[in-house]
Order: C-alpha cells, then sequence, then structure tokens
C-alpha cells in the first residue's frame, strides 16, 4: 500500500517503500483518489513567505544562559563545573569531577569523551542547590526553586574527541564560552585550537586560569603573557578580574565579544571561585544573538519556516515512547502542535503531534525561540512506527507552510589564517 508523502521539490507525489510518509490528516491537507492519489496542501499563498524581520524579533528564552566550557585536556573542566553546581570544593583527586562525569572509563582516567550538561539556579540573585541524591530529581528541584538558570556545558579537551566538541559548540548553541587554561599547563595546541573555533563562531568568551595553587609563580606568570597574546592575536583584550566591582564590569563588556575576562582560581582552595561564580550569576543571554542584527544582505529569506526545531538526540522512554530533543531556533511550539520530522533517508517528512515537553527536567506547554527542550512525538498516520534507528544528525521539525527542500550541496567559503598554514 503506497503512502502519502511530500516530495520536498515543488510538487506533491507518491512514493513506494518509504519508512517514514507524511499523512495528510489534521493539518489543513486534502487529498483526492483512491489508492494511487496526489496530495494538495490547502495554504494561502499570501501566507508562503516569511519575513525575515519578523522572525528575527520574535519572543526568544530570557531566562536560561548557556555556557560551553572549552580548553585543553586536564586543564579542570569537569573539576570547575563540579564545585560552580555543588556548595563544596573539591579534594584535589577528582572529587568534583567525579559529580559530572557519567560513564566508568571517564571517571577512571578523568577525562571527558561526550558532552555533559549541567545547570545552576538562581532566584533573585542567589544559588540554589538541589539536596536530592538522584539527579533528575535534583534538576527538578533547583529549576522549581529559580527564577533563572545557567546551563553548563562539559566539552572534550583530548584532540581525539574534537568532532564531539565542534557538535557542542555548533549543535548546542550556547551563548558564551568559558576557555578553561591550567596555570600549570600553560598555552597548548588545543587551547588554540578551541579559542580559534569559539572566535570563528563568533562566540563571546571568557578565560578561566585555574590550578594556581600548584603553580609556580613564575610559570603562572609565563601563562599570562602566552594567553594574553594568543587572545590579542584574535582581536580581543583580556581583562583581569580582581574584585566583585570588576566583575560587574566584565559581564556589561563581554556582549562586545572585544574585551575577554579572565579569572584566576583554585578549585581545591577556593582562591577567586567567588568571583566565577558572581559573574556567572550576573552575565545574561545576549538579545543581539536573536535580534537579526547580523543579517545577511545577500541572503534571501523567503522560504524559512515559521517554526524550526534542531534535532541533537534522539531518545527511547520505556512507557513514553520516542523522545526528540535539541533547540528551537524559530517559532514557538506548544503542546499538541502538528510538525514535520525529517528528512529521512528518502528526503520525505513524517506528520508527527507534540505530545509533551520538557525543559531541563521540568514539564512546560509551549517552548519559545532558544528554548533547549525535549519533545515527546507520536506519528499522526497509526500505521507507522518511528524508530530511534531512522533518525539521523541533521534531523528538524518544522511547520507544515514551507517544507524545506533537502539538497546534496551546498556553496560556502572557508577562510585560513595566515599563522595557521606555518
Amino acid at each position: 500500500m503506497n503512502e502519502d508523502i511530500i516530495n520536498l521539490f515543488g510538487a506533491t507525489t507518491i512514493a513506494s517503500g518509504v519508512d517514514h510518509a507524511v499523512v495528510a490528516e489534521d493539518a489543513n491537507l486534502k487529498s483526492t483518489g483512491t489508492e494511487d492519489h496526489v496530495v494538495t496542501a490547502s495554504v494561502d499563498a499570501n501566507d508562503t513567505t516569511v519575513e525575515y524581520h519578523d522572525i528575527m524579533t520574535e519572543e526568544y528564552e530570557k531566562n536560561d544562559t548557556r555556557i560551553a566550557m572549552i580548553g585543553n585536556v586536564d586543564s579542570g573542566k569537569s573539576t570547575l563545573i563540579g564545585i560552580l553546581t555543588n556548595a563544596t570544593l573539591d579534594d584535589g583527586r577528582g572529587a568534583a569531577r567525579s559529580l559530572v562525569l557519567k560513564h566508568r572509563h571517564e571517571q577512571e582516567n578523568g577525562r571527558t569523551s561526550a558532552v555533559t550538561v549541567e545547570i545552576m539556579g538562581y532566584k533573585e540573585g542567589t544559588q540554589v542547590y538541589g539536596t536530592s541524591r538522584n539527579h533528575a530529581h535534583r534538576w527538578a528541584e533547583v529549576m522549581e526553586k529559580s527564577d533563572h538558570s545557567v546551563t553548563l556545558i562539559d566539552l572534550c579537551g583530548h584532540e581525539k574527541y574534537l568532532k564531539t566538541t565542534l557538535f557542542g559548540l555548533t549543535g548546542l548553541m550556547p551563548d558564551y564560552c568559558m576557555l578553561v587554561v591550567g596555570s600549570n599547563m600553560g598555552v597548548q595546541v588545543m587551547t588554540r585550537e578551541h579559542i580559534s573555533i569559539a572566535c570563528a563562531l563568533n562566540l563571546p568568551m571568557f578565560v578561566a586560569v585555574t590550578k594556581v595553587d600548584i603553580c609556580p609563580e613564575n610559570i603562572l606568570k609565563t601563562t599570562r603573557t602566552a594567553l594574553a597574546k594568543l587572545l590579542r592575536a584574535h582581536g580581543k583584550m583580556p581583562f583581569p578580574v580582581k574584585d566583585l566591582a570588576g566583575v560587574q564590569t566584565a559581564a556589561d563588556s563581554l556582549c562586545s565579544d572585544r574585551i575577554t575576562p579572565v579569572f584566576t582560581l583554585s578549585s581545591v582552595t577556593g582562591q577567586g571561585v567567588d568571583l566565577l561564580k558572581a559573574f556567572v550569576a550576573t552575565v545574561r543571554r545576549s538579545p543581539a544573538r536573536y535580534s537579526g542584527v547580523d543579517a545577511d544582505p545577500e541572503v534571501t529569506y523567503e522560504r524559512m519556516p515559521h517554526i524550526h526545531f534542531a534535532i541533537d538526540g534522539v531518545f527511547e522512554v520505556r512507557g513514553v515512547g520516542l523522545v526528540v530533543g535539541g533547540t528551537v531556533t524559530r517559532g514557538k511550539i506548544s503542546v499538541g502542535d502538528v510538525l514535520y520530522l525529517g528528512p529521512d533517508k528518502a528526503g520525505a517528512f513524517t506528520q508527527v503531534m507534540i505530545r509533551s515537553i520538557e525543559c531541563r527536567r521540568t514539564t512546560i506547554t509551549e517552548a519559545v525561540k532558544g528554548t533547549s527542550c525535549t519533545f515527546a512525538v507520536r506519528p499522526i498516520n497509526r500505521k507507522i512506527t518511528l524508530r530511534k534507528n531512522a533518525f539521523r544528525k541533521g534531523m528538524v521539525m518544522v511547520d507544515g507552510l514551507q517544507v524545506p527542500a533537502p539538497g546534496k550541496g551546498a556553496t560556502g567559503e572557508v577562510t585560513i589564517p595566515p599563522k595557521a598554514c606555518r
């Protein structure tokens, strides 16, 4: 039996042998004929063009700030997340990072190999800590008591996991980067790589120089000098933060992407940790990243869908079914909405309904632009079964007004700095 699918190259037709089909139910689609029929969409022609200005000035999530942790391996990224999210310091033997690392091999060697996410909650500027031992319950507890949250994304520092780090910096859409530099290790090759990547992605950055308790003074001075030279080479001015007055100045200047605050701290003694915590509590998501100020005048924005959800993870939850995770990059999604999920290997989109929405372990009824969340979905056509292995990186969920046409090629420009060629 042939299924109805949307031909993504301009017309509507029928295809055989497609695992995921788009069915014209409850989505203002009308079909004619019997077994072999053509699906036509009843969409007003005047509504098919989406204005770029309208999309970029729509509502976005303001109560969450996403910070990606980058830096060379063994610089102390996971340990720093452990002391930021808990009211404790490290013992120098990995106690803090054990609260963050989730795989056995990570616990054994102390090195992150997968993206890990932790949250910090704030109520009227004061940090909220969870008391539950269960990770999911602790998140829910923090979110219930907070009016603002900070999402910390722990990325890999080892060279062989650079692809995973790139995925975190692009797919998880952080607002800022925290570059962690081990003072006793100095500026390493991967430190330079991560700075170059963050600058290429136009991500505002601040620096945490760690392990100052075990670093000789002359080595610390050498590290600071090399770091300042590297930042200036990328057009950034280092700004050492030494007191609470400097914290507010650093937070106000961070969005300019010219000033780079630098914190010097120790996760064991607690030196400088209070300044970093105060800074993280102060910094907010920049409206410029969602207002369209960087619109490219050479790009045509005529076939942009009203709703766009970029998928970065797929899960099968017992008793719930298929769950997709990602970030809303355009529009607003509510429970009960009907969207198109795809493209699959055949270039088709499956019509699905949003059953429920969770954001940071908390159930919500709608997700706006900039929200990182998960959706429990089910296909409109009961004959279709969604499987985890059918999903691929790059899949999206969009509304039915303008289903995008997948392509096999793209045109772009690659800029290689002169120093990278040496």
